[in-house]
């Protein structure tokens, strides 16, 4: 069998397609890989086509002789992969699967475009299936898969899920027969090229320096309402962390040092790294330290973090950390499921890892904006809370999508909040702020530089009822779009693009 699998995604590190490349190798199928960075990055331009024809002509040549065509993708995506998927079965015989987090969520509109949709993990689903085409068996009856069959649709039923990450392959990163969509063009993947896309990472950039993006586990321990894991985690009756052995991970990244060595630092992207067992965490740090020894970042959440973890792994190279804090208002806080990690317990974890600023990169701490429900009132509480910070940090706000499938989103559908799907959720990206005043003191405060005093003026009774006022709402509106369409001409002119 020849599986092609593709990724919109606007990085090349694709965990999860690069591990089912891995996986299908070895049960003895050939793969290709390619890689078709979503051109519009956060500047989505509702109705139009992501991709230009003739780029994506020279895509679908490369799948002509495959039997199988994977796409994955999340609800941001979709118009790309619709996009993607019209050509693949426009000019190919093979039939097209796809898999991810929207397909999973909504596989009856995936259906739509697809021959095929994986639902949850996709490891077993994708190997099974391989092995039943190749065999010429009848596939139709493959866990976690919706097949069409004929007019009708075969719905088959979740596998069981392995807990054991121990049994798959580190992710591909032969380069055999990958390619990318580069510069307009679409071009063998070599390291060259891959050096400058993982460089070119939102860490990477951050940290100068050249990153290479890994998960040692999946799921999440909480059930915060913004987001997607909790109805996962359901799906499958389960809400446990799965975690990949400590050992297994360092195998992966003995075998990073050696085949990427432009690679200068690690970027572990689970969900909640620090909630491994303190024991694990000890170990994790001892073999880090031995046998890889790169500068490392991680997530974390105010919840687990302790001085003894961060300095455990501060030893052993962590430099940054990246911790969701997304609101200061008590009543958000609860709105999100997120009210255990209330201010106190915010400000704890803060001050724990500003212990270690000159050991570290300063931390960024993340905000949402912009959610159904929010008032002035509670973007309030977050600015004074941010105020309050020890520098140095960053911060990074982001406009809060709706994903389907999360709790928030059937709350803002069933009460109105959410009107118009296609323009707040399929047309939205997070870096769509509202431009007003307090999104502009985000803005502001973002580089952790913003006078701290100066903030708390500016979010005072006296003065928000001056400055938000509806005489001046248009002012700081033209004001915020003024400077932000100054940035990206500046980073655009900086970086060449």
């Amino acid at each position: 069998m020849k599986i092609t699998l593709i990724s919109p995604y606007p990085d090349l590190t694709s965990f999860g397609v690069r591990t089912l490349s891995a996986c299908l190798k070895e049960r003895g199928h050939t793969t290709q890989l390619i890689f078709l960075p979503d051109p519009f990055g956060d500047d989505i331009v509702a109705g139009a086509d992501r991709y230009n024809e003739e780029l994506l002509d020279d895509a679908i040549a490369l799948c002509k002789d495959s039997d199988l065509i994977g796409v994955t993708l999340m609800t941001n995506f979709f118009d790309g992969a619709v996009q993607i998927t019209r050509k693949i079965r426009e000019q190919t015989k093979a039939p097209a699967l796809w898999g991810g987090v929207h397909p999973t969520i909504r596989p009856e509109e995936s259906m739509e475009h697809a021959d095929m949709v994986c639902i949850g993990d996709g490891e077993e689903a994708i190997m099974e299936l391989a092995d039943r085409m190749q065999r010429g068996d009848d596939y139709t009856t493959t866990a976690n898969l919706w097949v069409r069959k004929g007019a009708d649709i075969v719905k088959n039923p979740l596998g069981k899920l392995d807990r054991n990450l121990d049994i798959y392959p580190a992710p591909d990163y032969s380069m055999d027969d990958h390619h990318v969509m580069f510069d307009g063009a679409l071009l063998p993947l070599t390291h060259k090229v891959m050096e400058d896309a993982l460089r070119r990472g939102t860490v990477s950039d951050y940290l100068g320096k050249t990153g290479y993006q890994t998960m040692t586990s999946r799921g999440c321990p909480y059930s915060c309402t913004y987001c997607i894991n909790d109805t996962l985690n359901d799906m499958y009756g389960s809400k446990k962390l799965r975690w990949r052995s400590v050992e297994h991970v360092m195998r992966e990244l003995e075998a990073v040092k050696l085949n990427m060595p432009y690679v200068d630092y690690i970027w572990i992207s689970d969900d909640e790294f620090f909630a491994r067992k303190t024991d694990e965490l000890i170990e994790f740090s001892r073999l880090y330290k031995e046998r890889i020894g790169l500068p490392f970042s991680c997530l974390v959440s105010p919840l687990t973090v302790t001085e003894a973890k961060v300095e455990t792994l501060v030893d052993a190279g962590l430099v940054y950390v990246q911790m969701g804090v997304e609101s200061a208002s008590t009543r958000m806080q609860e709105i999100y499921k997120r009210k255990n990690m209330n201010n106190k317990r915010l400000m704890k974890a803060m001050t724990i890892i500003n212990r270690f600023k000159d050991k570290m990169s300063p931390p960024s701490y993340d905000f949402l904006l912009d959610a159904p429900y929010e008032r002035d009132a509670d973007k309030i509480d977050s600015l004074r809370f941010i105020s309050q910070i020890p520098k140095p940090y960053r911060l990074q706000p982001f406009t809060l999508i709706l994903y389907p499938g999360t709790e928030l989103h059937r709350q803002a559908s069933e009460s109105g909040a959410l009107s118009n799907e296609q323009d707040e959720v399929y047309g939205k990206t997070y870096t769509m702020r509202e431009p007003n005043y307090l999104n502009l003191l985000f803005t502001l405060a973002k580089g952790g530089k913003f006078p701290s005093p100066l903030l708390g003026f500016l979010v005072s009774e006296p003065v928000v009822t001056i400055l938000n006022s509806k005489v001046l709402r248009p002012f700081f509106k033209y004001l915020f779009l003024g400077l932000q369409f100054a940035y990206r001409h500046f980073k655009g002119a900086i970086l060449g693009r």
